[in-house]
């Protein structure tokens, strides 16, 4: 089947599936920023349990923020495909990731470290990045991954050692400055 074709196809089936694809409203579940800030207080360390607030309820509101612009589709796994064939412009796992950590870095947490989490590295069918908190001084393994894509832009997270993911920190997370989603769309 030709590329033209291909799409042509997608297309249709997108079109034919619509209650599927579509993320429902953006505006957070008052209770998630609760139930964030106490996995992330469960975490231990030093933080501070206001930090912990803050910090929570600036991701539930970024990923908010986020779901309303990238406009998710069901699963996520058809939102990477939109994405590679020219429908959407943002849509991977690691765009999510890239402009959590843009908004979050802002906050200036000293309580906690943000890093990129990768996992299955370098396999381009099964890679997988999510943002991954960490309690400052603590190791990776003892963090809290927050994953928005996982699910089409509702924000979900779990103690990384009880995840299904195998996550490590992605190789270039200690040089941010050069950190970013290298996905290639089409063209």
């Amino acid at each position: 089947m030709s590329k033209r074709g291909l799409r042509a196809a997608v297309l249709l089936g997108l079109a034919l599936v619509p209650a599927c694809a579509t993320p429902g409203p953006s505006t957070p579940e008052p209770a998630a920023y609760q139930e964030l800030e106490l996995a992330l207080r469960a975490l231990g360390g030093s933080a501070d349990p206001i930090e912990a607030a803050r910090l929570a309820r600036a991701v539930v509101d970024a990923t908010a923020e986020l779901r309303a612009r990238y406009r998710p589709l069901r699963p996520a796994l058809v939102g990477n495909l939109a994405f590679y064939l020219g429908l959407r412009e943002r849509a991977l796992c690691c765009h999510w990731v890239e402009d959590l950590l843009r908004s979050l870095t802002a906050l200036e947490i000293q309580g906690f470290e943000l890093h990129w989490g990768v996992a299955h590295f370098g396999n381009r069918l099964r890679e997988h990045s999510a943002l991954v908190v960490v309690p400052r001084g603590r190791a990776l393994e003892q963090g809290l991954v927050l994953d928005a894509w996982r699910h089409s832009g509702r924000l979900y997270w779990s103690r990384l050692d009880r995840d299904r993911y195998p996550w490590q920190l992605h190789p270039s997370d200690a040089r941010r400055d050069r950190l970013a989603c290298r996905a290639r769309g089409p063209g």
